[in-house]
């Protein structure tokens, strides 16, 4: 357990389940703007097939983010146009992608009570932060749009998202980016806040950051590592590393 009389310089989030929540009903989503694609193309696409693709692909970006590989949207779009092979053309795989990108700024997103509060309030002491993020089928630019639209981004001094830095956490890399990122805070000077064991937990101890495992959205089980502070509400962060 590290001291909690550190002088922080700088305090990294975790995304999902930290910051925001994603709420069910993704896949329908992209399902209802595919169908409308699909419907005023006039493809041979059943609505099963369509039902299965979409179903498919976030198993595969779950396999594939166990295993460090990246496995973005581009990665999906191969794999779902494979499956519809020649049932489409390359001018139909140009609209899918572009109607699965801009279905991401459509998706169901809510959040986290005290997310902009004590982002707002770190910012105010003069406390660097920065957000580091795996990103699945939605890119980092989407992500921002809904930072954007509760207040949270305008308190973050860097972005750190997989999908653009080119790796997942816990590597190293990616929490070394957001520490350049918020002024080279250096890593015994700045905590992480995450929910998962596996790459919040790991990754911050990894690079010698103090690491809080924040369960107030999802109280994670599936591995023993624990973090060096435990918190329950985001309002509890401040006291909690003496901020």
């Amino acid at each position: 357990m590290k001291s909690k009389h550190v002088a922080f310089e700088g305090v990294t989030f975790d995304l999902w389940n930290t910051l925001l929540v994603s709420e069910p009903g993704g896949i329908e989503v992209r399902q209802l703007a595919w169908q409308k694609v699909i419907d005023e193309r006039d493809l041979n696409i059943t609505s099963d097939l369509l039902l299965s693709v979409l179903e498919m692909l976030p198993v595969r970006f779950d396999i594939e983010w166990r295993a460090g590989r990246q496995y973005t949207a581009k990665e999906a779009l191969e794999d779902a146009f494979n499956v519809f092979g020649e049932k489409i053309t390359d001018e139909d795989r140009e609209v899918f992608a572009e109607t699965f990108d801009q279905s991401s700024f459509a998706l169901k997103v809510d959040v986290v009570e005290g997310a902009e509060e004590v982002l707002a309030y770190l910012a105010g002491k003069g406390i660097k932060t920065a957000i580091v993020s795996d990103t699945s089928l939605s890119a980092g630019r989407h992500l921002r749009f809904f930072l954007n639209e509760f207040g949270v981004a305008p308190h973050v001094t860097f972005f750190a998202f997989s999908d653009e830095v080119g790796v997942y956490k816990p590597d190293k890399k990616i929490f070394m980016k957001a520490l350049e990122g918020m002024g080279d805070v250096r890593p015994f000077k700045a905590a992480h806040v995450g929910d998962l064991k596996r790459t919040d937990v790991a990754g911050a101890r990894n690079i010698g950051m103090t690491s809080v495992r924040f369960r107030g959205a999802n109280d994670d089980q599936e591995d023993e590592l624990e973090a060096d502070f435990v918190i329950n509400h985001l309002s509890e962060l401040p006291s909690m590393l003496n901020l």
